[in-house]
């Protein structure tokens, strides 16, 4: 009997061992199997996302996805209201792993489960008759949930819109129908430890003032009118409206001093300056992917997409973010913009990927050594066809393309925390903002796929600032809403904001104040509808776009001062 034990514990330490080995050399399949066990999450189907993710563990225990999958089935657990299992596995995850990339989550998570627990145990006095008579009689009826759509076709557009600094302004990408959709991770408390700002911005497009002079009484007047913050423009894109004051060399650069790019104008420390003594603070207002200015940029750091109607892989727009010296070049941008007398740095809304971008040689080998298997699109998208605009579309994505899409983001916020940590060379107490789109907020499948902006990724870096572009006329023109559909939804987007970082002032809701279409102002009291519908989620900061003389701005000072006392 003792020998058939001992030759059977063999037998499983060789079939243990075989998975092992299967674990070590095999990342594609385990890729394959997190991304299935991610779909049935994101889907709520939690029972099946906790068979993979167990089979995960079991088959592949020397792949990094394990302790991702651990973290995982903790949030399944919570989800499905099994709050002693999900403290279990969350005290799992920060047993084994106390130095994970989910560390923080996973403590949250425990918190939010120990409470639960604590609350079902927690005895309740009885009710008395009075209570229950009046609990009976005022039941209500059973509604139905209205769900706020984000998004108007479930077409992804293959190309690339105007960006939030051009003439256009910002587009939003082609989203399918969803309601808004919970996040599963919090964000790190601010890099500096200190209480965040709550913040009255504007964002600078340009100035209609043809002086300095003239300039310095603008600042007086926004000081007078609330505003603390400006972020102000310092790039230059061709065609773009300039700085009437600034000579400008060149159609494109940027408007500080560096080598790593054209300098059009050095005007940003008399302008960082004039505002200071004004008693504003100044964001600097920079584009990332887009910064390729100058015709000296080689073809092989351009980005490169797939193009759906030739079926071969083109040059694209913008930066290969993954080109080793294209991140040298923006890391020396930053340090440069980091001397400058700046309180903060927003970045454009340009780091992104679009759902075909980006194929470039070093792109691929980076994915193909990461997770096993080169990125081909033709194993990504499912029916791509003509959308009838001149343009592609695809019905959806393969596992592989969620795996890929999912890469992608997370690399995107890897460049972000190199460029932020090449400023604070400069100025270690330099605060950042990222520029967010409603959907990263309002869909996380959809801003994975077609942005490569992924809201968990975003939060792991700590930035000071989240800047969701939450731009209630662009919406009612894509998603063919009216006026108060929108407002609910920039509401709603805001309190999905607010529930996702630590503090509400870190959330900065950008609220148009001029239609990107006709130029037509919007009206005082449809902007003042929005504010108060957005303070009603918390202290939010508030940025107004695009600063312009138009609007009455002044008269909304005591909108936002009532709401935070």
């Amino acid at each position: 009997m003792k020998k058939w034990g001992t030759g059977f514990l063999v037998v499983c330490f060789v079939v243990l061992f075989a998975f092992v080995s299967q674990g070590q050399h095999d990342p594609k399949k385990t890729a394959e199997l997190y991304d299935s066990a991610m779909e049935r999450f994101y889907a709520g189907k939690y029972e099946e996302a906790l068979e993979l993710y167990f089979q995960l563990i079991r088959s592949f225990p020397q792949s990094k996805l394990v302790s991702y999958s651990q973290f995982m089935i903790g949030q399944c657990y919570l989800k499905m209201e099994r709050y002693d299992a999900a403290v279990e596995q969350f005290q799992l995850y920060l047993k084994y792993y106390p130095e994970g990339d989910r560390r923080k989550a996973a403590e949250e998570g425990l918190r939010l489960a120990e409470q639960k627990v604590k609350e079902r145990v927690r005895p309740q006095p009885a009710p008395s008759p009075q209570e229950i008579k009046l609990s009976i009689s005022e039941a209500p009826k059973e509604t139905k949930e209205e769900k706020i759509v984000t998004g108007r076709s479930n077409i992804a557009k293959d190309e690339v819109s105007p960006k939030e600094g051009s003439s256009g302004e910002a587009k939003p990408v082609e989203v399918k129908p969803s309601p808004i959709q919970g996040q599963d991770l919090p964000a790190r408390p601010p890099l500096s430890g200190e209480k965040p700002k709550r913040r009255i911005a504007v964002q600078i497009f340009y100035f209609d003032g043809n002086s300095l002079d003239e300039m310095e009484k603008k600042m007086k007047e926004l000081k007078e009118a609330g505003v603390d913050t400006l972020i102000l423009r310092v790039f230059q894109n061709k065609g773009d409206r300039a700085y009437k004051f600034v000579n400008l060399v060149g159609e494109e650069g940027v408007y500080f001093k560096t080598d790593h790019a054209p300098v059009v104008g050095d005007i940003l420390r008399e302008l960082a300056e004039m505002a200071h003594r004004n008693g504003l603070e100044v964001f600097a207002w920079m584009t990332t992917r887009f910064a390729n200015y100058g015709s000296d940029v080689p073809e092989a750091y351009r980005c490169r997409r797939y193009n759906f109607a030739t079926k071969k892989i083109e040059l694209a727009k913008g930066f290969n973010l993954f080109h080793p010296a294209v991140l040298e070049r923006l890391k020396g941008l930053y340090r440069d913009l980091g001397r400058y007398p700046i309180d903060g740095i927003l970045f454009q809304d340009d780091l992104i990927l679009r759902h075909n971008e980006d194929f470039s040689p070093e792109a691929t080998k980076a994915f193909a050594d990461e997770l096993g298997f080169e990125p081909k699109p033709e194993a990504f998208y499912i029916e791509p066809s003509p959308s009838g605009d001149g343009r592609h579309g695809v019905k959806g994505y393969t596992e592989k393309f969620w795996t890929w899409a999912n890469w992608k983001s997370r690399r995107l916020m890897d460049v972000a925390q190199a460029l932020m940590e090449a400023a604070r060379e400069s100025n270690p107490r330099l605060k950042f903002a990222l520029n967010l789109y409603m959907e990263t907020f309002s869909d996380s499948q959809n801003g994975v796929a077609h942005l490569s902006q992924s809201l968990s990724e975003v939060l792991k870096k700590g930035f000071d600032y989240y800047a969701v572009m939450a731009y209630h006329r662009q919406a009612m023109k894509e998603l063919k809403i009216d006026s108060k559909q929108a407002t609910d939804l920039t509401a709603e987007v805001a309190r999905k904001a607010v529930l996702s970082v630590p503090e509400a002032p870190q959330v900065m809701i950008k609220i148009q104040v001029m239609d990107w279409k006709n130029y037509e102002v919007v009206s005082r009291k449809e902007v003042e509808r929005i504010v108060e519908k957005v303070l009603e989620q918390g202290d939010v900061s508030l940025v107004f776009v695009p600063d312009t003389p138009l609007f009455p701005l002044h008269l909304l000072k005591k909108r936002w001062e009532t709401r935070s006392k």
